[in-house]
């Protein structure tokens, strides 16, 4: 049986909205030549690209931006999920940041993708240790939390994940991470799966595809990662196609 490796972007290959260790980056290639490697992100393109260099973008099998409202294969799309968000969304969201008691505010709060809507209070302009208070702050206060439940009673047709350290992803229900999996599983028919992502937490965006993967085949395997480093050191020690390739990771 063959094996697809699947694995969720920022906090799983790289820091938060960081761009990829280099020694990390030259290892995760030579994954790359030796498995059918698919990408699932959050994240739009644009985001991918800033973040992953572009020799790995171009050796992977696949990419699912967006929570895998997008699918693209060399280059090209598969296919793009659009949906348009109702103003009441919207207004809802902009009214929820504003009314925030947390203070800083550091612009990009309300962010349109292919299928999905992002949300922050803090902002996607914050800098890493804004991205780093603010999610030290939501650990204690439960902020997005509150804001997945307000969602789900008021617009029962979305649903919310908890995504990266300071933002929530928002889409129509059932347009999550978890559609990668029925992509996957009807194009790969009898290969496994091994997904690797770090918001694997009940509420976290990562969560809908772990638990169809798991779901889906005794074969398959999920990792709960916690950071770059702890998928560098499971690909070391389960996947490494040869010793030779694989740096020693403290």
């Amino acid at each position: 049986m063959e094996l697809l490796l699947v694995f969720d972007v920022d906090g799983t290959l790289t820091g938060p909205r960081r761009r990829m260790h280099e020694d990390f980056s030259r290892f995760f290639k030579s994954i790359c030549r030796n498995y059918q490697v698919f990408l699932v992100s959050g994240s739009d393109m644009v985001k991918l690209e800033e973040q992953l260099p572009a020799e790995v973008m171009k050796l992977v099998t696949g990419i699912f931006p967006c929570s895998g409202n997008e699918f693209l294969m060399d280059g090209r799309h598969v296919f793009r999920m659009e949906h348009y968000f109702p103003t009441e969304i919207i207004t809802f969201l902009e009214d929820f940041v504003e009314s925030s008691p947390y203070q800083v505010r550091a612009g990009n709060h309300l962010e349109t993708r292919t299928g999905t809507l992002n949300v922050s209070v803090v902002g996607r302009n914050a800098g890493p240790k804004q991205r780093l208070d603010y999610y030290n702050y939501d650990n204690k206060d439960g902020e997005r939390e509150r804001l997945i439940d307000a969602l789900a009673q008021k617009f029962p047709d979305y649903e919310a994940n908890i995504g990266g350290q300071i933002s929530v992803d928002i889409t129509p229900r059932g347009w999550n991470k978890s559609r990668v999996y029925g992509e996957l599983s009807s194009r790969y028919p009898g290969q496994s799966i091994a997904f690797f992502g770090d918001n694997m937490h009940i509420g976290g965006n990562d969560r809908p595809l772990g638990d169809a993967i798991r779901n889906g085949s005794d074969e398959n395997q999920v990792f709960a990662v916690e950071d770059h480093y702890d998928t560098w050191r499971i690909l070391q020690h389960q996947y490494c196609p040869q010793a030779r390739l694989c740096p020693q990771v403290a």
